[in-house]
């Protein structure tokens, strides 16, 4: 699976709000850090705030932040906001069982937004020199004490 650029540039987004909760961060400054196209940053970030994963503030002083916390934005619905064309080339395939192929590559998509939606934009951060936890793991980390050193 590829993500289209705008799916990309919208995580890079949230990521980097996320990194900086509370914080108002202009769109410049996160095209620049991420070597974007400040233009293609408004399209998305307008995106983005029509979803309510941000909001905007004009004038001085002015940016955009998250809406609200990392930890409850779902990267599968996030994926599914952003990514609407999301499906798997079956046409790219010369064979000639062309039904069990469409049944594994529909099955791989299921498989690939479901993995997405098992984690949340907290999952997608270092917070406090932390690595992000798999979900899965996280119940056997937590009886086994903080995650970092």
């Amino acid at each position: 699976m590829i993500l289209t650029k705008y799916a990309d540039y919208s995580i890079r987004v949230l990521i980097y709000l996320a990194e900086r909760p509370g914080t108002r961060v202009s769109i410049a400054t996160i095209a620049s850090d991420y070597d974007i196209s400040r233009n293609h940053l408004m399209k998305v970030s307008q995106n983005l705030a029509r979803h309510g994963y941000i909001v905007g503030y004009r004038g001085k002083g002015g940016g955009i932040m998250l809406a609200r916390p990392a930890r409850t934005i779902n990267m599968g619905e996030l994926l599914g906001d952003v990514e609407r064309n999301l499906k798997v080339d079956e046409d790219s395939f010369e064979t000639a069982d062309r039904e069990n192929i469409r049944l594994v590559l529909g099955k791989a998509l299921e498989a690939f937004t479901d993995t997405f939606a098992a984690y949340t934009l907290a999952d997608f951060i270092k917070e406090n020199g932390c690595a992000p936890v798999h979900p899965e793991r996280e119940e056997q980390e937590q009886s086994q004490g903080p995650r970092c050193a």
